[in-house]
């Protein structure tokens, strides 16, 4: 990392109070010299420093509101081993990350590429589903993964992208989430966060190219709501307040954290025993909706692939790779 930003982050990280710039070279290891070269280069940069005598350097608060120029740098200071050597982009608008992600990855981009937006004008989900990604409102994130093991394990990632959500919220936030299989978070019955998948095999060895695993979290409720056609089923984590860039940094470097530690070191089954824990249909009656039929059922466990296990009304049990699942419906019945 280059002095500047390693300045840059010293003062972000000082959350509003003036820091010497002796204090700043002590951290660094460098002279006052350099460090006063290194606050002048971010000046040039566009960045507002004030600088007061025997007080020191000042980064202006406005300027940190801006989550594309100091977002990276942020989730970089905060991300750890296997992390911490993820290639972090972050761009205020794009169409979708996954589909960027995607175009990347045809072009060579390498594992732990990630790519996070502030909106997505096209934010997709799955079977063709748009996701809704207003600006400000949420994170928007896709990982590039290039994976050694066989594409019949590709519900791994799924399956570690949402304990890494659910655990990220309850840390950074404060907030219990749960999963409503297969990759939605849930919270009081509706879902704050949706996780996509898409995955190119080689059909020769039934190994995985790349996989892209795109999520869209909904930190703030969006200016105005949600559009009337997802109001009853999509919420947010905040609703009486507004989460800022720190929090939004914060979520995405734990997520970050939580999904690369459990891809290298979590093995299938231990994976899969927590993302029971956080099952929200466990136990429950289910309307299932698949390709060909709708049934009502009663989820009754989730297999070592991540299929959901389910028991119907005449008692014959069905066990799902893919399908839509409510729980709202089923209840009662």
């Amino acid at each position: 990392m280059k002095l500047k930003e390693q300045v840059l982050l010293i003062l972000m990280s000082s959350k509003g109070d003036y820091i010497s710039g002796e204090d700043i070279s002590k951290q660094l290891y460098v002279s006052r010299n350099a460090v006063w070269k290194a606050i002048n280069t971010l000046r040039a940069d566009g960045f507002i420093i004030d600088a007061v005598q025997n007080k020191g350097y000042l980064l202006s608060g406005g300027e940190t509101d801006d989550f594309t120029r100091y977002g990276t740098l942020r989730i970089k200071q905060l991300l750890k081993k296997p992390a911490a050597d993820a290639d972090i982009t972050i761009k205020d608008k794009v169409t979708s990350t996954n589909t960027l992600l995607r175009s990347s990855a045809e072009n060579g981009a390498p594992d732990k590429t990630v790519l996070i937006a502030n909106e997505q004008t096209k934010g997709r989900g799955r079977h063709g589903k748009s996701f809704y990604s207003p600006a400000d409102s949420g994170i928007y994130m896709s990982i590039l993964l290039r994976p050694e093991f066989k594409a019949d394990k590709a519900f791994f990632i799924t399956a570690g992208a949402a304990v890494s959500v659910v655990r990220a919220i309850k840390k950074i936030c404060g907030i219990d989430a749960g999963i409503k299989w297969v990759n939605d978070i849930m919270l009081d019955g509706k879902k704050v966060c949706g996780i996509l998948t898409e995955a190119v095999t080689d059909f020769e060895s039934g190994s995985l190219q790349y996989a892209v695993m795109g999520l869209g979290i909904n930190i703030n409720r969006p200016k105005g709501g949600f559009p009337s056609e997802i109001s009853d089923i999509a919420s947010s984590l905040y609703s009486d307040k507004v989460a800022g860039n720190e929090l939004k940094c914060s979520l995405s470097a734990e997520i970050l954290n939580n999904f690369f530690d459990i891809y290298s070191h979590t093995s299938i089954e231990k994976l899969i025993e927590e993302y029971k824990r956080y099952s929200v249909v466990l136990g429950k009656r289910i309307k299932v909706i698949s390709s060909n039929e709708e049934y009502y059922a009663t989820a009754i466990d989730i297999d070592t692939n991540a299929r959901l296990i389910v028991k119907d009304n005449t008692g014959n049990t069905h066990t799902l790779s893919s399908a839509e699942v409510s729980v709202r419906e089923g209840q009662g019945l």
